[in-house]
């Protein structure tokens, strides 16, 4: 049984990356954490014309080697999911998005079915909600 599976899409207005989320990706993946399902990136040129960029074409301002990400394309994001990231973006910008299984759920998942007991439901606080609750200021996601 897979776990929850959720989604990231980060804006890089400068264009690139600087290599760590790969590194903490990987480290993430290697733990046993998440499971990537899709990685993906999208740049909008200064004119604003949209293109993917293959993983390994993706411009870092330190190197990573990324080949452990090959073939990160479950088929989760379909084009309009491409098109919604790329229409958020700023001209000039990178955006990556990145499908994950929560894997470290699926064992409870899994013994909540096999308990017979029936998930209700589930989803994620949203991070200002979350930030005015805890009184946290000065920070906005969105």
């Amino acid at each position: 049984m897979l776990g929850p599976i959720d989604f990231l899409a980060v804006e890089f207005p400068d264009g690139k990356m600087t290599g760590a989320g790969f590194r903490l990706l990987g480290e993430l993946a290697a733990r046993g954490t998440i499971a990537v399902l899709d990685l993906e990136f999208v740049v909008k040129s200064p004119d604003g014309t949209v293109s993917r960029v293959a993983l390994e074409d993706v411009p870092q301002m330190v190197p990573v080697d990324v080949s452990s990400w090959a073939g990160s394309f479950s088929g989760i994001l379909d084009e309009s999911d491409l098109e919604t990231v790329a229409a958020a973006i700023g001209p000039g910008s990178l955006a990556g998005i990145l499908v994950y299984e929560n894997a470290w759920a699926s064992p409870i998942m899994t013994e909540i079915v096999d308990s017979g007991a029936r998930l209700l439901g589930s989803g994620r606080v949203d991070n200002n909600d979350l930030n005015d609750a805890l009184g946290i200021t000065g920070v906005t996601n969105t």
